[in-house]
């Protein structure tokens, strides 16, 4: 029983430092919000946090924008995702060092951006190990305008909201369908919750929907990605966003839980 205890502490361990080697930092991008000033410029850098401990292991490389009046607005969100992460495994290692254990809490936190033109949707990622058989990852994006200082949620992108997102609804209904043992019984119900108002990334001409861990499909088939390229979308999308994205290339996202 020792044995196989420690073998799955060890176990644990390599899991945690393969998924935060997901993160090789990479700095290459709602609602609306109109009524914010015109600005005419946009910078991001990274600020990074290092920490190791006895029970704690951080790795943060956080994006901050700048140059564009919305950045602030997208700055406080992210610095407030950041800091609820970092408590969560900050209580976790607490709890490890209490109990004796000789495992590690971690947390990672890297980013990609892809700008075409004046739209930039940029994609923080976290990794954490707060204990367990396995980690947990996910992506939180952020697509907005650097002129406008327009912030948008997916049914912003099209002409007619969610009348014409309902067309990537179906497609992805018909995706599921097509290849139902990879996926949760209850994922059609899933993705109709949403209401055609998805989490998503603008990635060079491509809009991608995405469904967390456990949303839709089990641990082992990872983050679920729906892919639409700018042509498919043609007719659908707004034709700012279209024109803007059209013909840019996506961003590499190989190595990263990105990779799809």
């Amino acid at each position: 029983m020792r044995k196989h205890a420690v073998g799955a502490q060890i176990s644990a361990v390599l899991l945690l430092l393969a998924v935060m080697l997901l993160f090789v930092p990479a700095v290459l991008g709602g609602c609306s919000n109109k009524e914010l000033p015109v600005s005419t410029s946009f910078a991001i850098q990274g600020s990074t946090t290092k920490e190791s401990g006895e029970h704690l292991e951080l790795d943060l490389n956080v994006p901050v924008l700048s140059g564009f009046d919305a950045a602030k607005i997208i700055d406080g969100r992210i610095d407030k995702n950041i800091k609820k992460a970092k408590q969560e495994v900050e209580d976790a290692a607490k709890f490890l060092g209490e109990d004796g254990s000789t495992m590690k809490a971690g947390l990672t936190v890297g980013y990609l951006y892809s700008k075409s033109e004046n739209i930039v949707s940029l994609w923080v990622m976290y990794a954490n190990y707060t204990g367990g058989a396995h980690g947990l990852y996910w992506v939180e994006p952020y697509t907005f305008n650097t002129t406008t200082n327009e912030i948008y949620r997916f049914t912003d992108l099209f002409r007619e909201g969610r009348a014409s997102s309902a067309y990537v609804t179906e497609q992805i209904l018909k995706r599921i369908q097509e290849n139902p043992d990879l996926y949760f019984s209850s994922a059609d119900e899933t993705v109709k919750k949403y209401h055609e108002d998805y989490t998503y990334f603008v990635n060079g001409n491509q809009v991608v929907v995405i469904f967390s861990l456990y949303e839709i499909a089990p641990y082992a088939g990872g983050i679920q990605f729906f892919t639409f390229t700018a042509e498919e979308l043609k007719d659908l999308l707004k034709p700012e966003i279209y024109n803007a994205i059209k013909n840019a290339k996506p961003v590499d996202t190989k190595g990263t839980i990105l990779e799809y």
